[in-house]
């Protein structure tokens, strides 16, 4: 349907992250998804399992060290890209994810949504919650502050003697997480104002090696 395709093209259009995430609170679906190359090298990079050698050291004995260079794409369950930069990409529209290697192609199979242990139910409750959505904010934007996820309330955690250092080292990190950057926060945000139950979709993406 040339409606549907035109708008699948403008979704593909905007930044990974954001192509998703629309997709998902619009329940428009993964229909005619499209990816960056970076993402889709990110993705490849989060399959890679590095071999391993055994070590012997007279003083300590023998134990098990994974080899430097890089890994080999491997199918199966991919459970934690989010702790190598190199996978950012991947770690920040899909996190975890099933993938089927080939000689030829990396297939990606994943539903998104934003479920797991981490997560506030109420995010995808569909339920009004300004208050969350405030204090959620809140914690995002002030670097002494923190949310607790499972309350939405929020706690005062650093009292740094000089702020502007802090405040600099904090935004870094930020910046890189995975999991809390201030995009993803102010998504989350989003969602707990919007009074819409976003729906879940499946992703089943074929990268060419």
């Amino acid at each position: 349907m040339p409606v549907k395709r035109f708008a699948s093209e403008i979704f593909n259009a905007l930044p990974d992250r954001v192509n998703m995430f629309g997709r998902y609170m619009t329940g428009f679906g993964g229909d005619g998804l499209k990816l960056d190359k970076s993402t889709e090298k990110s993705l490849i990079a989060a399959t890679e399992k590095r071999s391993a050698i055994d070590v012997h050291v007279p003083e300590v004995g023998t134990f098990t060290v994974p080899t430097l260079g890089p890994g080999i794409p491997t199918s199966g369950p991919v459970l934690n890209p989010y702790y190598d930069d190199s996978n950012k990409a991947a770690s920040q529209t899909l996190g975890r994810f099933n993938a089927e290697v080939t000689p030829k192609t990396v297939r990606v199979i994943d539903t998104y949504d934003m479920t797991n242990e981490f997560e506030d139910p109420d995010l995808v409750s569909g339920k009004f919650q300004p208050k969350k959505a405030i204090n959620n904010l809140i914690a995002a934007f002030d670097h002494n502050k923190e949310i607790n996820r499972k309350t939405g309330k929020v706690s005062t955690i650093h009292n740094p003697t000089n702020q502007k250092i802090h405040d600099r080292v904090m935004n870094k990190r930020q910046d890189n997480s995975a999991t809390n950057s201030k995009a993803t926060e102010l998504a989350r945000s989003l969602m707990y104002l919007l009074p819409t139950k976003p729906k879940a979709y499946d992703v089943d993406y074929t990268i060419q090696r």
